[in-house]
């Protein structure tokens, strides 16, 4: 088997989250000299994908949790077929989906990035909303307030009558660990970072996946978001407090995929040579 790709799959964590922002990257220019037009350009996956000399498929997205990262899965897996599926890196940041809904639009034919809130009101009732194609302007076909309004009504009215945030996320404890039982079977290669334990509730398989697929970055240190608070690498840290946007920083995601390649490279250079 050799590897040709990897294929990235998370959140905002995994796709450059604020590092788009005008002002941000006028920070890194004046400070660092430092500039990107995409910006997950400068994310870790690209990092591990230029070491390995491997393809990119950089499908994270702002906003997303478990369930869109299930469904483009496996709507990429079916796209390239089984065989080529065996030739790719799997590396999944995994954000639990009770704020992030993935939702359908038949006004655009399209997927929504649905992000909500209940932790601000007291009667546990939806208390915010977003609705939006895409939270990062790159490759983003469709300006917010095309969802303002109709769609943001229709949405809050439909989740307010027809969905629960715990069946939600209980119902992809199952849909997450169906996609890792098919990727064993198929004898894909994977990695998982998760952001939160939410989803991992069954402890006895966990204990046994996570000896196999789960990327290990520092004890305690569970994704990008884990590593660049704790060592000071966020993009508020980068721009000295220009902004308080706490996602991983430009020096954070290098710093995490340094690591993060010398844990990859036993495991996944056999197949690559």
């Amino acid at each position: 088997m050799n590897l040709k790709r990897i294929y990235c799959n998370g959140s905002s964590l995994s796709a450059g989250g604020g590092l788009y922002e005008n002002g941000v990257k006028e920070k890194y220019k004046e400070y660092y000299n430092l500039e990107w037009k995409d910006e997950k350009d400068v994310t870790y996956a690209k990092y591990i994908a230029d070491y390995f000399k491997l393809d990119l498929i950089h499908d994270a997205q702002c906003g997303s949790g478990a369930p869109r990262l299930v469904r483009r899965t496996y709507e990429f897996i079916e796209q390239i077929g089984i065989e080529e599926a065996k030739k790719t890196l799997f590396l999944f940041e995994i954000t639990d989906p009770i704020h992030r809904v993935d939702m359908y639009c038949n006004e655009i034919d399209d997927h929504m990035i649905v992000n909500v809130r209940y932790d601000d009101s007291d009667d546990g009732k939806l208390s915010a909303l977003s609705v939006v194609y895409s939270y990062s302007p790159n490759n983003n076909p469709y300006p917010h307030n095309i969802f303002q309004g109709n769609i943001e009504s229709q949405v809050k009215q439909y989740l307010d009558s027809f969905h629960n945030p715990i069946v939600y996320t209980n119902k992809f404890k199952g849909e997450l660990l169906g996609l890792f039982s098919f990727l064993d079977k198929i004898g894909a290669t994977y990695y998982y970072m998760f952001d939160n334990p939410t989803l991992k509730s069954h402890d006895i398989i966990y204990n046994e996946l996570d000896k196999q697929h789960q990327l290990v970055i520092e004890d305690g240190v569970y994704t990008t978001s884990h590593f660049c608070h704790k060592h000071k690498l966020t993009i508020k840290d980068d721009t000295k407090g220009f902004t308080e946007d706490t996602h991983p920083g430009y020096w954070g995601y290098k710093k995490f995929s340094e690591i993060a390649i010398k844990f990859l490279e036993p495991r996944i250079t056999p197949s690559i040579l």
